[in-house]
């Protein structure tokens, strides 16, 4: 049969015209795929990574959790702890630009990135002491060529030397023995990050229909390239949109390709690329979207789960509250509140709220600031534990417990001088001549009137009296 009759066969349209039909060797194929991977590897840098989902997920997770902690500034006056308000410029508004939260963020993004952070002090106090540092791109610092240790050149500013020299800020994360500079994490994992994306593009690339070919046609008789051009032209065209049969020559078949999705996507290796991008940041995977091993975690263990969570999170708490500490005078100090960050339900902040009541850790008022509740009138209410009631109430009913506690012991095992002594050393003023003894006693009561004899029983006993 000819390539022309088999071409009337299934055409309804003249198709565009296309360019020369490209047939690859495996060998073509393989060079591809190498190409490709040397391509991801060198293209993945600290912006790039974030196209890995757990790699946005991990250093935003991790940034968010730190950056949205309350900050305290606080010091210690004889071994009490006391608040500093207002707090430090650089503590509430270190930025012209950017809220406090999103300052902080970009600092622990910093560290999760390129393993520095980098800023510019703008403002400082009378004491010397930065007011406000804009945060830079760490990608615009790099080391001075040529120049003292300590000096770096940041595009669009020049060289600038370190801070408290000069203005630039400068707190890396990881930093290896002899080196100011951190270590970037993406950098030295670019390998393998760029798996995990090379894996999506795949998936994505079968679905957008360039993972392989739909199916294969083979005519009876090789129709050459021009040929093969044209009928696959034609069938392309005739299928594309529609369901509609095709009617094929005795001697054409067509063999459809069918592949599992599981496989088309990669699944397994993208999920092996999360578990080692969690590696790298010291995450959980299970945090991450991934289950590996069959661990699963339930509504029961939440809160375990939780607590882990912010456990893995201590070293930035620590680092950042180390290196905001040096921004501000001593002896203050900054403290992250790492609890309020813990959601727990109802019943499991009211459960610690009483046992911290009932150990007399925490006064009712700081509980009702926790729960965004106004306070209570009185100062038993900013005392450590659970009031008994008012003060008056309260002092009232202690006075009556010792005083009835003493007339139990007077006479048993105490004098009446010592039981007056003990409530005066308690704050109960008693009178001289008053008797704690007394105290209890019922008051004597009057005599019961005899009852009146009837007329008939009383002359009888007269008569008994007399004859007696």
């Amino acid at each position: 049969m000819s390539v022309d009759r088999l071409v009337d066969v299934v055409s309804l349209l003249k198709f565009p015209a296309r360019s020369v039909e490209q047939r690859f060797s495996y060998d073509a194929l393989a060079a591809l795929a190498k190409a490709s991977k040397a391509s991801y590897g060198s293209l993945v840098d600290e912006d790039s990574a974030m196209r890995h989902d757990a790699v946005w997920s991990c250093r935003t997770r991790i940034a968010q959790d730190i950056s949205m902690m309350p900050v305290d500034v606080i010091r210690y006056v004889g071994g009490t702890r006391q608040d500093v308000t207002p707090q430090p410029q650089i503590i509430a508004t270190p930025s012209v630009w950017v809220d406090s939260i999103d300052w902080r963020y970009q600092v622990v993004d910093s560290w999760l990135g390129w393993g520095n952070a980098w800023g510019l002090v703008t403002e400082a106090t009378a004491a010397g002491y930065p007011a406000r540092i804009e945060l830079l791109a760490p990608s615009a610092v790099s080391p001075s060529a040529g120049s003292a240790p300590g000096k770096f050149m940041v595009t669009g500013h020049g060289e600038e030397e370190l801070w408290p020299v000069g203005r630039l800020w400068h707190v890396p994360a990881f930093t290896p023995p002899g080196s100011i500079l951190g270590l970037s994490p993406i950098g030295l994992h670019a390998a393998t990050i760029s798996t995990g994306i090379a894996a999506g593009t795949y998936g994505k690339g079968f679905f957008d229909g360039g993972g392989h070919p739909t199916g294969i046609i083979s005519p009876g008789s090789d129709p050459g390239e021009t040929g093969a051009e044209r009928l696959k032209s034609r069938f392309m065209e005739i299928t594309q949109g529609g369901r509609e049969p095709i009617v094929l020559p005795k001697d054409t078949t067509y063999i459809p390709l069918q592949t599992n999705p599981t496989d088309s996507q990669f699944l397994d290796t993208q999920r092996y690329s999360v578990e080692q991008i969690c590696r790298i940041f010291g995450e959980d995977p299970a945090d991450h979207g991934s289950s590996s091993g069959g661990s699963s975690i339930t509504y029961a263990n939440r809160t375990d789960a939780e607590l882990a969570r912010f456990k893995r999170r201590q070293f930035w708490v620590t680092k950042l509250q180390k290196e905001l500490s040096k921004l501000i005078a001593e002896p203050q100090q900054v403290k992250l509140n790492t609890s309020s960050t813990l959601m727990m339900t109802a019943m499991e902040r009211h459960t610690l709220h009483k046992l911290r009541l009932d150990s007399k850790t925490i006064a009712v008022n700081e509980i009702r600031r926790i729960e965004d509740e106004p306070p209570f009138d009185g100062d038993e209410y900013d005392q450590p534990g659970v009031p008994d009631g008012t003060t008056a109430e309260a002092e009232i009913e202690r006075q009556a417990v010792i005083l009835q506690k003493m007339y139990l012991s007077v006479g048993v095992v105490i004098t009446t001088d010592e039981a007056r002594d003990m409530a005066r050393r308690a704050g109960i003023e008693l009178p001289d001549e008053y008797d704690p003894a007394l105290l209890g006693l019922t008051k004597p009561q009057p005599e019961t009137p005899q009852a009146v004899p009837s007329a008939g029983e009383g002359e009888d006993d007269d008569d008994d009296d007399a004859s007696d």
